[in-house]
């Protein structure tokens, strides 16, 4: 009975010899490796591409949107606390208005579009472009309306950036009543 372990333990060291288990990977198993790893890292760097490229556009939008809002708030609050329209001084592309401030001082406020930009000007002084340096205005429309009851203005606004070969317009409505005009 020693003799069938004895070849038994033989015939397995004989059998691991054979074999010869040298650690280590197979030629095949690398490159299976590699195509697991190639295979993630482009899906990863797509992923990455996908995220940049998406941060650009949110960021165009946010700029675009930044600057039509804070213009159009500060034209739509001008025009509320404005007691009428200058009609003679005021075009489709430029709004001339005459208000009162609080101590009851009179004043005048011009909205005007040029060169792309939406100046503002008090009194006949440049206060400065209403939009960011990227953005710039590509339409302007101011239409006054007028009725028995009062006045207002409906404003068409389309604004632009570009970057590189992108470029992102954006429009932007509003209509706002004068004071004393409801």
């Amino acid at each position: 009975m020693n003799n069938n372990n004895e070849n038994k333990n033989i015939k397995k060291t004989n059998f691991f010899s054979k074999r010869g288990f040298i650690s280590g990977y197979s030629i095949v198993e690398i490159l299976v490796y590699l195509a697991i790893f190639t295979s993630i890292s482009i899906l990863v760097i797509n992923l990455f591409i996908t995220i940049i490229a998406s941060f650009n556009v949110t960021s165009i939008n946010r700029k675009l949107l930044e600057s039509g809002n804070v213009s159009m708030e500060r034209i739509s609050r001008e025009i509320r606390q404005a007691e009428n329209i200058d009609i003679a001084n005021s075009s489709s592309n430029s709004l001339q208005l005459n208000s009162v401030d609080s101590v009851g001082s009179n004043f005048v406020i011009k909205f005007s579009s040029i060169d792309g930009d939406l100046n503002l000007y008090k009194d006949g002084v440049f206060m400065g472009n209403l939009l960011n340096e990227e953005v710039v205005l590509t339409n302007l429309i101011f239409r006054r309306i007028s009725t028995t009851q009062g006045e207002a203005v409906k404003i068409e606004m389309s604004l632009q950036y570009t970057e590189g070969k992108s470029t992102k317009t954006e429009n932007f409505y509003n209509t706002i009543i004068l004071r004393g005009g409801y």
